[in-house]
């Protein structure tokens, strides 16, 4: 068990639980017996993250995933709502690239009023790949728990190569 599943234990039903000003737990769950977290930034982003146990070897370069790996570490602001202390190793991504659009709905929903400055600055952003390309897209609580469970399906692919099975 990793400290996700305390942290979900904290959000229990509600809709999300607070990390700080900037983000939010939003969910997350369980797979082939990996833990994984999704997270909400207040800039409207999704972002996923797998837990692997302490002690087992970095993975972020032999993961495939949305926009690459852009988190691997033990150091998670998530991890400081725990009264107690966390070795879990995190491997996570975010949906901040191109064709992601921001979700200020649900923004506005989890943080309450967001910067007109914010909205209008990624706005433009989201509008002028609409423009351009046509495919920007929010990426769903959904999409980041499927992506969440490919990473996963990764690294047992990797730990069974590693093992010679």
């Amino acid at each position: 068990m990793s400290c996700i599943t305390k942290l979900l234990e904290m959000k229990g039903d509600k809709e999300y639980l607070p990390i700080h000003e900037q983000a939010v737990i939003e969910g997350g769950g369980s797979y082939e017996g990996y833990e994984y977290l999704i997270t909400f930034t207040r800039h409207g982003n999704r972002c996923g993250y797998v837990a692997v146990p302490a002690g087992n070897r970095d993975y972020g370069n032999d993961i495939d995933c949305h926009g690459g790996v852009t988190f691997e570490g033990k150091d998670h602001g998530a991890k400081d709502l725990l009264p107690i202390p966390c070795d879990d190793l995190w491997i996570g991504f975010d949906c901040a690239h191109y064709n992601d659009k921001h979700d200020f709905e649900t923004a506005k929903k989890y943080f309450g009023n967001i910067d007109q400055d914010i909205i209008d600055s990624f706005g433009r952003v989201d509008d002028a790949l609409d423009m351009w390309g046509g495919r920007a897209a929010h990426r769903t609580y959904d999409f980041v728990e499927d992506e969440c469970k490919y990473i996963i399906r990764q690294i047992i692919a990797l730990e069974e190569r590693a093992s010679g099975n």
